[in-house]
């Protein structure tokens, strides 16, 4: 290998020569090296052209151009061996590059790119500012890959003109090297614009190669019991996402072993799936089981309710919006409304929705104070969010304080505990589908009661922690819709003898007595109520 020597290649597109040897002469060598130009053919297999002339050239370093690209800056060599010679972790140089690939593979579709390029139709592009000599990135573009080292072009999976250059990258940093673009007060290369074509064979084998090394992983917790139908569609729509770095946790407190057998038989081979059975469980100690699952290597969460399901881009979509919002803890979207036999409910059915028409981010202290106020679940239930871990109780628990015990809802309070630590993206296009039919835990009596002392707790958590109701006013308007909501249902409940023996009817009354007395004593909410958990099922 010759330290003191740089080999340019490049292609040649339809001309029998490349667009820089004409002007090759224009940048200036460093004193002591050795610049050498190997011209190769476009189109076709590139990361088998690139492999071939890398094997042909002894020259430490490499600078691979594509079709019409034309170095404009004098200095380039110079500045190159600059970067390298001082840091011998950078492995790659490239002129535009981002830190977090797109899911769907495509570099022009990430979020925040860096870098510059004049194009020769006379347009340019000017992605984020770089204010260091450099900045690292996941990967860089193919219109200028520069190396330091020589590493395999992986031809053995990419037979076209798409992705090599972001596989080359990967490679890279799998050996520990780093990956960066350098500051550029003005484009260093011209670059002949032209459509990047990505076929679908191609994107297929580079997301199953190289998900795990660039893409976040995504835990999905699935609780379930007794109901096997429901669940493998649900664990279907979860193996069907487009998205493969995926940790996904069972835990089943079913009496019999339908669903244990079913795991066993079908997918005890898929190595993303952790299935616990806990036969002894009742549904307190299943939730509990759930509740504790932390995966510390994945920074996001969704919930899966057994009886719900994904649509296949569900992850993929709203992990690319975190990527591009990182003062976000939520991204929600629609849901689509099924009845049990997975048929659309009519458009009129009474789900809270946000009245946006395209994707929208909103301030979290706004919505969190929206939600108190009108007590209208528009963010939608555990399985239309995606969770920022870092935000929840101890980093993976559920709940606004931890406070909550037996009445813990499992959507608004974690909704709020998420709100007060960051924004929320809310999608307009359902992602998921969630599944009304006689089972629905919401649809008893103890669930309605449970919901209406946990919007109460939080109501009080947000006035005795000075977030989301600030104000004597707001504080005011929360109480009395509280009320007026619940005042209705209590009233009802007295004449129903059923609902009146519910285990939690009598703290509602406390809570209810407790709430319209706050209003008068300037909203200082004073109720007794046991909420303790019982615990005693084991996690």
């Amino acid at each position: 290998m010759d330290n003191r020597k740089i080999a340019v290649i490049a292609q040649c597109g339809e001309a029998k020569h490349s667009a820089i040897r004409s002007h090759l002469d224009e940048i200036n060598v460093p004193q002591g090296y050795e610049v050498e130009l190997i011209e190769v053919p476009s189109g076709g297999a590139v990361a088998a052209t690139y492999q071939h002339a890398m094997e042909t050239s002894d020259a430490k370093y490499k600078v691979y151009l594509s079709s019409g690209s034309i170095l404009l800056r004098p200095s380039f060599f110079h500045d190159m061996l600059q970067l390298f010679v001082q840091d011998p972790s950078i492995g790659v140089m490239g002129l535009v590059g981002t830190e977090q690939l797109s899911t769907t593979g495509m570099l022009e579709n990430s979020a925040f790119l860096k870098g510059k390029f004049l194009f020769s139709d006379g347009n340019h592009f000017d992605g984020v500012n770089i204010e260091k000599t450099s900045e690292d990135v996941m990967v860089v573009g193919g219109y200028l890959i520069a190396t330091q080292y020589d590493i395999p072009w992986r031809k053995d999976l990419f037979h076209t003109n798409c992705l090599w250059a972001e596989a080359q990258c990967i490679e890279f940093k799998r050996k520990g090297y780093r990956v960066v673009v350098p500051k550029q007060e003005e484009a260093w290369l011209l670059v002949s614009k032209s459509e990047v074509t990505y076929d679908e064979a191609s994107l297929e084998i580079f997301l199953d190669t190289y998900s795990k090394d660039i893409y976040p992983l995504v835990s999905i917790v699935i609780p379930t019991y007794q109901r096997p139908h429901y669940f493998r569609l649900a664990l279907d729509s979860v193996l069907a996402q487009t998205y493969r770095n995926l940790d996904i946790f069972i835990t089943d407190n079913s009496h019999n072993k339908e669903t244990a057998d079913m795991m066993q038989r079908d997918f005890s081979d898929d190595p993303r799936i952790h299935y616990e059975h806990h036969p002894d469980f009742d549904a307190t100690g299943n939730w509990l089981r759930a509740r504790a699952y932390d995966n510390p290597n994945a920074p996001y969460v969704n919930w899966l309710m057994d009886d719900d399901l994904f649509l296949s881009d569900k992850i993929a979509v709203t992990v690319d919006y975190f990527s591009a919002n990182p003062d976000v803890s939520i991204v929600t979207t629609r849901r689509e409304v099924i009845d049990a036999y997975g048929n659309k409910m009519p458009a009129d059915y009474p789900v809270a929705r946000l009245p946006v028409s395209m994707s929208t981010k909103f301030d979290g202290e706004a919505v969190g104070r929206e939600l108190l106020l009108s007590e209208q679940n528009f963010i939608g239930e555990p399985t239309t969010a995606l969770l920022k871990k870092k935000f929840l109780l101890n980093g993976h628990d559920l709940g606004f304080t931890g406070e909550e015990g037996k009445y813990l809802i499992s959507d608004f309070p974690i909704w709020l505990r998420l709100l007060s630590h960051g924004h929320i993206i809310y999608l307009p296009t359902p992602l998921s589908k969630f599944c009304v039919h006689e089972g629905n835990e919401q649809s008893t009596h103890r669930s309605y009661i449970w919901c209406r002392i946990g919007w109460a707790l939080a109501i009080r958590a947000a006035i005795e922690r000075d977030v989301f109701l600030c104000d004597l006013d707001t504080r005011q308007k929360a109480i009395a819709e509280w009320l007026n909501i619940t005042k209705p249902y209590i009233q009802w409940a007295k004449t129903i003898q059923k609902v009146r023996e519910e285990a939690a009817f009598p703290d509602l009354l406390r809570v209810f007595a407790g709430m319209k007395e706050a209003l008068n004593k300037e909203c200082h909410i004073d109720f007794d109520i046991d909420t303790t958990l019982n615990r005693s099922s084991g996690e």
